[in-house]
């Protein structure tokens, strides 16, 4: 793949690949993570959640092994060379969003700078871009 995956209307540092993975590694992706251990959900008020390679906190990322299952997966980001070679995937955050849920608009917090990458499994999902607003509710 290349970045030429471009599209309108977004920031010209987002990129749109269609079809990332197939049905099949959707089925496996979306396998593993309902079987995994109730304790690895994390819920929230409109959302529930699981970490994979690390734990966010305030003072940096508590770092966990990734996975096999989602090695795979991260190593087809990898090539799509969107990512500097010092700065490769290393945390995996999935959040499940029922029909109906979501969450405002936010900025990732350090952590997870300069890129992020998402995968959606299971339905489509519409991402709003904005511009950052300031302490005064400038654009």
């Amino acid at each position: 793949m290349d970045l030429k995956q471009k599209i309108s209307g977004v920031p010209d540092t987002a990129y749109y690949f269609p079809n990332f993975i197939t049905e099949d590694e959707e089925k496996c992706l979306l396998n593993h993570i309902y079987s995994s251990p109730k304790p690895k959900w994390t819920h929230l008020s409109n959302r529930r959640l699981q970490n994979w390679g690390g734990i966010p906190h305030s003072k940096g990322m508590i770092p966990e092994d990734i996975p096999d299952w989602l090695i795979e997966t991260l190593k087809k980001v990898e090539r799509t060379n969107a990512f500097s070679q010092d700065k490769l995937p290393n945390h995996v955050l999935i959040n499940e969003y029922l029909p109906g849920q979501g969450i405002m608009r936010h900025l990732d917090g350090p952590l997870f700078t300069p890129i992020i990458c998402t995968l959606s499994c299971g339905s489509h999902t519409v991402l709003n871009f904005h511009s950052p607003v300031d302490k005064y509710g400038v654009q």
